[in-house]
């Protein structure tokens, strides 16, 4: 679960990226808007050349609600809908999905921090922000919690100086962090940046 996880927020990441570049390229430092966000490991696609979602599979959604008519609070049913409906862009309802799931359990911090995701990309930056502190909240090290954060103030607030802390605990707490050396990058990209001010 953790690992599809990682992989589901990476590969979102660059989808979103590519939705939001126009928007944010109005709000975000020039120096930092030069810069891609983190997309994984090596090999995957940009939002530019990653070929649309397949169509969403209709017989399991029908089946996952199926099963949330007997038991409302399925938790892997919520999730699973939750992640589909990101799977297809539709973050707006895949936040509808992930709220509701919390609502069962509500320290699953990996899905906390999808839900921020999900709300980052339908530009509630405010909304997202208020998941990832409080994913955070709960575990002060949270890696993936610390680098969308910073991803959401910078390119959702143009907040460079508090993106930077959380960047750096990042890079302090998770030295193995799997993007450890684009975090260094950025964090390197936004200090000139602030020094030019």
């Amino acid at each position: 679960m953790q690992k599809q996880a990682w992989a589901f927020l990476l590969i979102g990441f660059a989808i979103g990226f590519g939705v939001l570049y126009t928007w944010t390229k109005q709000r975000a430092p020039e120096v930092v808007r030069a810069m891609p966000l983190p997309v994984g490991t090596a090999g995957q696609q940009t939002a530019q050349s990653e070929p649309p979602p397949p169509p969403l599979d209709m017989a399991r959604v029908q089946a996952l609600q199926e099963q949330l008519k007997t038991n409302p609070k399925n938790f892997e049913a919520l999730t699973e809908l939750g992640n589909m409906q990101f799977d297809q862009k539709n973050y707006k309802e895949a936040a509808n999905w992930y709220t509701k799931a919390l609502e069962v359990r509500p320290d699953e911090l990996d899905l906390r921090t999808d839900l921020g995701t999900a709300l980052f990309y339908d530009n509630r930056f405010d909304d997202a922000i208020a998941q990832f502190k409080e994913t955070l909240a709960k575990n002060p090290t949270h890696p993936q919690a610390l680098f969308n954060l910073g991803v959401a103030l910078v390119h959702g607030k143009n907040d460079l100086q508090n993106a930077l802390q959380y960047w750096e605990k990042l890079v302090e707490t998770n030295p193995n962090y799997p993007e450890i050396n684009i975090v260094k990058e950025q964090i390197r990209v936004v200090k000139e940046q602030l020094n030019q001010k």
